[in-house]
């Protein structure tokens, strides 16, 4: 029975990356919602009578459409 040693410095480096991946995808996904809602704010400001919901929806779908 020969089993392998255990590396813990590849399973802390498997750990940050994996830490890093994760930050970076939330951090697009907040930048991605903010500048959604500063879009649908311009519009409301443009036009007082849109709703700020379906603004914000709008934008936020160009700007999830736009990282494909």
């Amino acid at each position: 029975m020969s089993e392998k040693p255990l590396n813990r410095k590849d399973d802390l480096q498997d750990d940050v990356h994996n830490a890093a991946n994760n930050t970076e995808s939330a951090l697009d996904e907040a930048a991605d919602k903010i500048k959604a809602g500063a879009k649908a704010m311009g519009n409301k400001i443009k036009d007082p009578d849109k709703d700020m919901g379906t603004e914000y929806n709008k934008e936020k779908f160009k700007e999830e459409v736009k990282d494909y």
